[in-house]
């Protein structure tokens, strides 16, 4: 590189950027034009980086793409059903990847071009190589305390932005979810003997509603103490739990109730028998779907194929 040359870029660069980037000036000085290296604080630091050395075209440019891409991501988690959940979430890795790799190859390229035109500017202005060197001094040392606050603003912005979008989309996600196997019922608590009605006052009496067609109730009696007399008839005992008869499919579990809504409409145009129930969780109430019953293993796989070329999950349970 010209010694004229490299003055020029020290002045703008600083002493620490100097000591970091001129090298990779010198090669592209050396080949005539800028080139892919790779550069981990550009990649790290990405938009703030990119704010405290003025690059404000690369800015806009990447924050344009930051803003298409969270939209893209968003539709794809809380409408695109049909894709899988798997493919979901490989693509908005990829697109987190990329966002990350355009500036750490291509940052350090569009910081020599940026310099370069700043360094062409100050030359032009300038009436002595000298004052050229001093205007582009001044200018690098006026802005490095703003740059600084810049580049930490921008990159608290961006922290509270992401955490922003994750908690929108943490409820499609977990929505998204297939249950990877049909909850397993709870054994009820053991009570005490002064407390356990008989069996046949656990009975439910003939005025309860019946349960869904579909589900048939179990109960679990607990034993009766020899000692405990015959009383009036209690509360119905916990325990209850719905049980399909025959084999289903398993379908998935969702938080959001549009969602839980638009698998059962697919799977009642497709010609399906659906369950749906209420499932408690940490998470509030969700809604379990299931195809079913069936009285033979060879229907609920027969459904679990229909429900696959839906772009739904499906696993088939025994009863």
């Amino acid at each position: 590189m010209p010694p004229g040359t490299e003055a020029l870029y020290r002045a703008a660069l600083g002493p620490a950027g100097a000591l970091a980037y001129l090298p990779f000036f010198t090669r592209f000085e050396a080949s005539g034009r800028s080139g892919v290296v790779w550069s981990t604080r550009a990649a790290v630091g990405h938009l703030a980086w990119l704010v405290y050395w003025r690059l404000w075209d690369a800015v806009l440019a990447l924050a344009s793409l930051a803003v298409a891409g969270a939209g893209a991501l968003g539709w794809l988690w809380t409408h695109a059903d049909a894709v899988p959940t798997g493919v979901r979430v490989g693509l908005t890795v990829t697109v987190a990847v990329l966002w990350c790799a355009l500036p750490g190859l291509w940052g350090v390229a569009w910081l020599h071009a940026g310099l370069r035109q700043r360094a062409k500017l100050a030359v032009e202005e300038a009436d002595t190589f000298k004052e050229a060197l001093e205007r582009l001094e001044r200018s690098e040392n006026a802005w490095r305390l703003r740059g600084l606050g810049a580049a930490g603003a921008v990159a608290l912005a961006v922290a509270l932005l992401a955490g922003v979008v994750w908690q929108l989309w943490r409820v499609p996600v977990a929505a998204g979810e297939s249950a990877s196997a049909p909850p397993r019922p709870t054994q009820s608590p053991v009570a005490s003997p002064a407390a356990v009605p008989s069996p046949v006052a656990a009975q439910p009496a003939p005025s309860r509603p019946e349960p869904e067609p579909d589900l048939e109730p179990v109960i679990e009696h607990p034993v009766a103490s020899p000692a405990a007399a015959p009383g009036p008839a209690a509360p119905e005992a916990p325990g209850i739990r719905p049980r399909p008869r025959g084999f289903g499919v398993n379908v998935g579990m969702f938080a959001v109730a549009g969602n839980a809504e638009r698998v059962k409409a697919r799977l009642a145009e497709a010609g399906l028998p659906v369950l749906d129930d209420p499932v408690e969780s940490a998470r509030g109430t969700l809604t379990r779907i299931r195809v079913g019953p069936f009285e033979q293993r060879e229907q609920a796989e027969a459904a679990a194929k229909t429900v696959r070329t839906l772009g739904l999950e499906a696993r088939v349970y025994a009863p």
